[in-house]
């Protein structure tokens, strides 16, 4: 039986190149392609896909605010995260919002394929720097903002961190003002900072800008 896919990318021509390398493994069918973060959520609701592939860096809603509403509405999705970023903040990030793979867009087809089904058969994969430095994730932490945060208000920072405004920011995660500015207000109390300039350092520090 074929392991469908869904691919999300927002470089048309990585996009084509992956389907056409990706569809030469019998065992793997794309059933759907998009370039963002909501076009993704939507294709996967729609399509209910084995795996979901997706990038870090893309328009109207990134990645990581984009596989946390994915999850929130469709927890057993299968997500194998392919992105340019190398940098560890970033791959323990995703791996914190429920990411079952990370590989790199520099690794090779057959490495990619591999990872689809390692993922589509319930194992993770990530690369090896990660693995090697989980043991010592709790002595050797890094500054890792979204550790602290809930689901929700991941969504907000990530938000906040890419110059969205409150009223925004509730248009976009379909919340009232009030509810936006109060997730606002514990994000700024749990990172110990007093505005969106603070933050915007704070996620930089981090490795968190797209």
């Amino acid at each position: 039986m074929s392991i469908s896919f869904v691919i999300a990318d927002d470089h048309v021509l990585m996009r084509q190149g992956l389907i056409q390398l990706l569809s030469a493994d019998s065992d793997l069918k794309v059933i759907g392609e998009c370039g963002d973060g909501i076009a993704l959520i939507e294709l996967v609701l729609k399509l209910n896909p084995d795996v979901v592939v997706m990038d870090i860096s893309m328009p109207h809603m990134s990645g990581l605010v984009a596989i946390d509403k994915l999850l929130a509405q469709r927890p057993d999705s299968k997500v194998l995260v392919l992105s340019m970023h190398d940098e560890q903040e970033y791959i323990e990030a995703m791996r914190e919002a429920g990411a079952k793979g990370y590989i790199l867009k520099e690794s090779s087809g057959d490495k990619l394929i591999s990872a689809i089904k390692a993922v589509a058969n319930g194992r993770t994969t990530f690369p090896d720097s990660v693995e090697k430095n989980l043991d010592m994730h709790n002595t050797t932490k890094y500054l890792n903002p979204v550790s602290v945060l809930t689901r929700r208000e991941r969504e907000v920072f990530f938000l906040v961190v890419a110059g969205n405004t409150s009223r925004k920011i509730a248009e976009l995660l379909a919340m009232s003002l009030k509810t936006a500015e109060n997730h606002r207000s514990n994000i700024y109390k749990k990172l110990q900072v007093s505005s969106s300039a603070e933050l915007v350092r704070l996620a930089g520090k981090a490795g968190l800008l797209e």
